[in-house]
């Protein structure tokens, strides 16, 4: 048959429409000098002329046509199809086309790789979700080419195509038949860090055996977090390997080998990882994006296995939002709004906090809303140790005035109190930023600085930290919020003639209300909040910036510079590796099982899991969050989780054994932690 075979060194990225994702990378690749396997791809020509052979009537399109709603059963659907095409024979002109180029090739034992030809785009990356053969010989090839197509109708995939609004009308499948590289070593790298999303810094992801071990959940890898300026290796981490995907000589398929004590062993050198960092950075240039590529290391050199662009970066990842000057310390996390969080910013500027915090340039401060709707504080942290320490020195040198602080902080809880009481409001706007600095000053900031400062050094004054204790357990500040701020801010934007008047406290700073702001400017706001955008605020000296954005998570991860697995601190918390954050809580659903039937996920539940299996998509897509025993960052459902903006946290180690079905429990994705707070 015409047309239904293409050598791979004959095709370019151009040819994703027949050759699908993966089988045009792979021969773009090959066209700008990578080292790629030889092989050919089996196109979307083929496939098609399979389904008219098979389904002559179009009954596969009618089953399809409402896999887009993201509520629909596709378990039935995908039974009906298989039972439907499981007779249905390849036409004989496909697979002798196949068989031919093949033989002419001169290929011996092959890996058979599915390539969606509506893959690997901006938005979606189809990561595990069609089947892959490996170590095939020519015998078998007409059997894995047809098992290929069918898992485009397998319950995994109909349910990634549901949740990504592909029918259809625009589903098809290319196959690659590819060289097998039997590998000793295999991994992934990221041109650009998919959680951070730091462009300058790239990831390498390596494993013992083949690469399946990783992408699909299995194992644990080691990883190299490398800095593309300077050509070095900021950071890395080993991770216990306790098995291996291997081709064995008396096997014709893969197998799992138990590692025992070598599993703990590096997977590359130093020098290994920086080859394929340089390799990677190649890639990228070459593809003018950020690309997520696989490898394997065989025969003393890197054989590069696929290239796919990183589908999950925030618009403007690559922009400099944050000021950098100094490092920024983060305090605390709560749910304040933008007009909450802006004026907390004046609470400590030179104007409202000099005198009592002995600091003159203590005006730098940054706010960043999470998904949760959680907002984290920031200040520098040179000006805030500076800050502790002045409070240290009061109560060393002047302790009277240090009481003196906080007893007016007691007066104007009492007097807070009052005003709450008898619903006094306020002349202007000026007056109210000024007042809620001072209630913020004495009530919520010289109290807990203090307490802070004094655990630091080890400090003991009964007097003074039983005040301090008293303010931060009496805090008037939330109740004048919702009893006077909120009502004033509201009552003053239905004045102005904003829309939502209600809305006003999370589109509008203090400075803006008090200086007067463009209405059009407070309605974009308001549009892009009800459209998921989350601030970012952040004062330097007297200027000030808002921003709303799609994502902010990666901005909080690269502030915590969580690139790699933290250490344990607390025997009550879990802790592994983001691959996306964010905050959830919910009941655990324990999938002990890579086969997704029997198990129901309901929407908002924590999927927990030994292993990410791509299998496990009809669940992933209900999950309000993900956790696994196994996995790194570039796993199939690492990848997923990220397309589907799900908080996940991976290489747990033991959730599966600490967590009960029906716990419940917090996956705090931000801080790579998981908590069980309820048992069952």
């Amino acid at each position: 048959m015409e047309n239904c075979v293409h050598r791979l060194d004959s095709i370019n990225s151009s040819s994703v429409g027949f050759a699908g994702g993966k089988g045009a990378s792979l021969g773009e690749l090959i066209s700008a000098g990578f080292n790629v396997p030889q092989g050919f791809v089996v196109s979307r020509v083929a496939f098609d002329a399979f389904l008219e052979n098979a389904d002559p009537d179009g009954r596969i399109s009618s089953l399809l046509a409402d896999i887009t709603d993201r509520k629909s059963k596709v378990f039935p659907i995908a039974q009906e199809i298989s039972a439907f095409l499981g007779p249905a024979e390849i036409p004989s002109s496909v697979l002798g086309a196949v068989v031919g180029l093949y033989r002419q090739m001169g290929l011996g034992r092959v890996a058979i790789r599915s390539s969606a030809t509506c893959e690997d785009g901006a938005q979606s990356a189809w990561a595990g979700q069609l089947d892959t053969y490996f170590n095939v010989s020519e015998a078998e090839l007409g059997e894995k080419l047809k098992e290929c197509w069918l898992s485009a109708f397998s319950r995994r995939a109909l349910a990634y195509a549901a949740t990504h609004g592909f029918d259809g009308s625009n589903f098809g499948v290319a196959v690659v038949v590819q060289e097998m590289i039997p590998s000793a070593i295999s991994g992934i790298g990221f041109s650009v860090h998919p959680v951070t999303q730091e462009p300058n810094l790239s990831l390498i992801e390596a494993c013992f055996g083949l690469g399946e071990a990783i992408v699909s959940g299995e194992v644990s890898p080691d990883a190299f977090l490398l800095d593309k300026e300077t050509g070095g290796i900021v950071e890395s981490s080993r991770g216990n390997q306790k098995k291996a995907l291997v081709l064995e000589p008396e096997s014709p398929q893969p197998t799992w080998r138990n590692l025992g004590d070598k599993g703990a062993e590096p997977k590359l050198t130093d020098s290994q990882a920086l080859e394929y960092g340089d390799i990677l950075n190649r890639i990228e240039a070459h593809y003018c994006r950020p690309m997520d590529t696989e490898w394997a290391y065989y025969n003393g050199g890197f054989h590069v296995l696929q290239a796919r662009p990183i589908t999950t970066l925030a618009p403007g990842y690559d922009e400099k939002f944050i000021d950098d000057s100094e490092p920024w310390m983060r305090l605390v996390k709560r749910p304040f709004s933008l007009l909450e969080y802006s004026i907390i910013g004046h609470w400590t500027d030179p104007k409202h906090a000099a005198k009592d915090l002995g600091i003159e340039r203590l005006d730098h401060f940054l706010g960043i809303q999470d998904d949760a709707g959680m907002t984290h504080m920031y200040f520098p942290e040179p000006r805030l140790i500076a800050a502790h320490d002045h409070l240290l020195d009061l109560r060393q040198n002047d302790r009277d005035k240090l009481i003196g602080i906080l007893e007016k902080g007691k007066q104007l809880y009492e007097e807070g109190m009052q005003r709450i009481d008898n619903g006094v409001t306020f002349s202007s706007l000026q007056e109210a930023a000024d007042y809620f600095c001072e209630i913020g000053k004495y009530t919520v900031i010289v109290p807990a600085w203090l307490l802070l400062a004094m655990e630091r050094v080890g400090v003991d004054d009964s007097e003074v930290h039983e005040r301090a204790e008293w303010l931060r357990g009496h805090s008037v500040y939330p109740r004048l919020v919702h009893k006077l701020l909120h009502p004033y801010v509201i009552e003053h934007a239905r004045g102005i003639g904003f829309s939502d008047p209600e809305q006003i406290p999370f589109v509008a700073t203090w400075d803006e209300l008090v200086q007067g702001v463009d209405l059009s400017v407070l309605e974009a706001r308001l549009e892009a909040v009800r459209s998921g955008s989350r601030f970012v605020y952040q004062m330097i000296g007297e200027e000030y910036q808002v921003r709303l954005l799609p994502q902010t998570g990666y901005l909080l991860m690269r502030l915590a510079h969580a690139h790699l697995p933290p250490d344990p601190e607390d025997a009550n918390c879990l802790t592994g590796q983001t691959a996306w954050p964010g905050f959830h809580r919910g009941r655990a659903r324990l999938v002990l099982s890579s086969n997704p039937e029997g198990y129901q996920v309901d929407p908002g539940d924590v999927l927990v899991s030994v292993q990410s299996n791509p299998n496990l998509m009809p669940l992933l897509r209900h999950a309000g969050a993900i956790v696994t025993d196994e996995g790194g960052v570039a796993c199939h459902a690492s990848i997923v989780a990220r397309e589907l903006k799900v908080p996940a946290v991976t290489g747990v180690g033991n959730a599966t054994s600490a967590i009960h079905d029906g716990d419940l429990i917090e996956v705090d994705a931000t801080e790579q932690v998981v908590r069980i707070i309820e048992r069952v």
